[in-house]
């Protein structure tokens, strides 16, 4: 009961603050989550114990979770180097440098205690300066550099200080062990990361394979994720489940953006479950700070002999001490390693940019989490050394750092807005009313399902959408026209299921056929460019053994839908893994020349098969569909445009123009579902139905473009 009680309290003390937060934009909300916080503390006396290992777990592991799960790939590749800099090297010299700084300033600090305080500041919050990117213009670079140090500098800040913690509370310190036992659970913590987030990934698909569209149990299946892993990788294989839960947070398939492998609902659902979920963690973790402020304070003064100011001034030396150390770090690394090439000593451009980074450095939820969860005692029983002094500080330098952001970063870039912090992100775009069903007084006979409905509706929005495209040559509306009809058409396969269905679904027959003529194409242009002497042996080997290989898997069916699913699973991972590790071991010269052949293959292929489609599209073909047809050949310009470097599709100008044109087509929608319902087609209930989907498709286009 008392367990209930404080998480009511404590919920209830978040949406207090909350709602005051937004009358006082310019104040950071989780200041206002201390401070409420801290009057829960002072005068309703409140006071809450957690344990260490369920306050990691319920914690650490969604945040960090869902951290790798949205971090942006490209960006991550591409700023590699400096990101494993911050993340690791950075992490490793403000523990040893800050640690001593630390030993000095407060000579009663035990040693491990020390390098313990520092290694807990370690984690980064950079959503805490998202919000103020835009106009205070703040490099794209610096922006993603932050959220790649934040992901992963939260697991070797918590390893280090894991460490700390070991030794203050045994007394036992080895830098051979602490070394070689890092690198185990850290590896191991990782590779079992990636083989528990493989297996919920192809569970998750199989389940969209075999139909299952449920949008709360995905939702749930994805909101339980990192709880196991952290769970299995900490109390039954003794690693590091931070960094387990960050591997997993990176591969997750949702972060793919694998679009078409789930339902608009279902992304729609955990997407917004997840802002949830980490809105409440962080709000909580910030409230409980507040809380245990007074408290540390208090004991601070009784038990420390560190006078409160002391403590305080203490507090701002040390985040001074971070953001000097990693202005320095920048600096050192921007001048040693510049990223155009050029050395130059000093520039002040750079001076600006690495003061930015030093003070970007914010502290936020994971440190809170992590000071929190220090033990009460040690080995022997007795107290924690200085462990009052250790929250009251990092908690300190948390509320300097989240001050210094807030004022000094706008002030470096000559301008200002309101601040937002992790899992203080939540999109206040207020989703589209449903349209008011029109009161049908006269009883009409219902003749449409909503799976007949939403057939009629997508074929009328292909034939508005292709009377605007009076020229068929605009690219935008042919990518939403083709998935549109491959909509249709597997709607028409599996019409004797109105239940709905995965796009990974297997095709009927007549998919079947028309991929065989496709591949019989593409063997037709590989033999001819082998025969003219154009491509090497070994390109004209690898292509024909893979496009007989297609052929058996697609157009011969010889196995069940489950065990075909599984077997083509296995084989993308092995796949994957075969790219990354055979493709360092390869000749430049070689690989040059491989991918040159190989694109005059993808090249010649595809043409040969496009020109086939469009001859059976001007023929007699009534065994084959014209919508069938249709798809067949988007897929394959779709394909040239890639391969002859005319693909727009990964541009924002394109992406903003398809969003737009959607947007149109789903207006078309609604206003189709308002017809057939007028007209006695379907029953308000389908209606309903069919304008939810709509409504989800469409909030899902909003979330993509933000």
């Amino acid at each position: 009961m008392a367990v209930l009680e404080s998480v009511i309290l404590i919920v209830s003390l978040l949406i207090v603050a909350n709602i005051i937060s937004h009358y006082f934009v310019s104040v950071p909300p989780s200041l206002i989550q201390i401070s409420a916080g801290v009057i829960a503390a002072l005068f309703m006396h409140v006071k809450i114990s957690v344990d260490t290992e369920w306050f990691m777990l319920a914690f650490i592991a969604p945040i960090l979770f869902n951290d790798g799960n949205r971090f942006p790939k490209r960006e991550l590749w591409k700023l590699k180097g400096p990101i494993i800099g911050n993340a690791i090297f950075l992490v490793i010299i403000s523990t040893v440098v800050g640690g001593v700084i630390v030993k000095m300033l407060i000579p009663s600090l035990p040693w491990a205690t020390a390098f313990t305080l520092v290694a807990v500041l370690s984690p980064t919050d950079p959503i805490a300066v998202q919000s103020i990117a835009k106009k205070a213009r703040i490099p794209d670079k610096l922006m993603h550099l932050l959220s790649g140090e934040s992901l992963i500098n939260d697991a070797s800040g918590l390893i280090c200080f894991k460490y700390g913690v070991a030794a203050t509370v045994t007394g036992v310190f080895s830098l051979k062990s602490a070394t070689i036992d890092f690198l185990y659970i850290a590896f191991v913590g990782a590779f079992f990361g990636a083989i528990a987030i493989w297996i919920f990934n192809g569970l998750r698909l199989y389940l969209i394979n075999q139909g299952v569209d449920d949008s709360i149990l995905h939702t749930i299946i994805q909101i339980t994720i990192p709880f196991v892993i952290y769970y299995i990788a900490e109390d039954i294989l003794h690693v590091s489940g931070v960094v387990a839960v960050v591997v997993a947070g990176i591969m997750n398939i949702s972060s793919n953006r694998r679009v078409n492998d789930f339902s608009p609902e279902i992304r729609l659902v955990t997407s917004r479950t997840w802002d949830m979920v980490i809105y409440i963690l962080n709000g909580i973790v910030f409230v409980l700070l507040g809380i245990e402020i007074p408290f540390a304070m208090e004991e601070l003064v009784h038990n420390d002999n560190i006078s409160t100011f002391m403590a305080i001034g203490l507090s701002f030396i040390i985040w001074i001490m971070l953001v000097v150390i990693r202005f320095i770090w920048s600096y050192l690394y921007t001048t040693l390693a510049p990223s155009d090439g050029k050395t130059v000593i000093f520039s002040k451009e750079r001076f600006d940019y690495c003061l930015m980074s030093g003070i970007s450095g914010v502290r936020g939820a994971v440190t809170m989490v992590a000071v929190l969860s220090i033990p009460m005692t040690i080995k022997g029983g007795a107290a924690f050394p200085s462990r009052t002094l250790l929250l009251f500080i990092a908690s300190t330098v948390i509320i300097f750092s989240l001050l210094g952001a807030t004022f000094l970063i706008p002030f470096l870039t000559k301008n200002s807005e309101p601040v937002t912090y992790r899992g203080n992100s939540l999109n206040d775009d207020d989703e589209d009313d449903d349209d008011e069903d029109d009161e049908i007084n006269e009883p009409v006979k219902i003749q449409l399902d909503q799976y007949q409905a939403n057939k009629i509706i997508l074929e009328k929005t292909i034939k508005k959408l292709k009377d605007e495209n009076i020229k068929d040559n605009d690219v935008i509306y042919s990518t939403i026209i083709a998935e549109y009809l491959y909509n249709i058409h597997n709607l028409n396969v599996q019409s004797n299921n109105p239940a709905q269905i995965s796009k990974k679904r297997v095709k009927g027959k007549k998919d079947a056929e028309l991929w065989d003529i496709c591949f019989n194409c593409e063997l037709e242009a590989i033999e001819e460019l082998y025969t003219q002497n154009e491509i090497s042996q070994d390109a004209y080997d690898i292509a024909v053994k893979k496009i007989t290989k297609y052929k058996k898997e697609i157009v011969k069916h010889r196995y069940n839908p489950t065990i075909e699913f599984f077997i083509a699973y296995f084989r993308r991972t092995i796949l994957g893994l075969r790219r990354i590790i055979h493709l360092p071991f390869k000749k430049h010269e070689e690989v040059i020349q491989f991918n040159r052949d190989g694109l005059k293959i993808s090249i010649a292929g595809a043409q040969n098969a496009l020109d086939k489609l469009y001859e059976l599209d001007l023929s007699d073909h009534d065994d084959i569909a014209d919508n069938l047809i249709y798809v067949f050949q988007r897929h394959y310009e779709e394909r040239l445009d890639l391969l002859q470097g005319k693909n727009k599709h990964r541009t924002p100008e394109f992406n903003s123009e398809r969003a737009s044109l959607e947007i149109k087509a789903l207006s078309y929608q609604r206003a189709f579902v308002q017809d057939l319902l007028e007209r006695g087609r379907i029953s308000k209930a389908t209606a309903k139905e069919l304008r939810q989907n709509i409504n989800y498709s469409e909030e899902v286009i909003n979330v993509d473009t933000q």
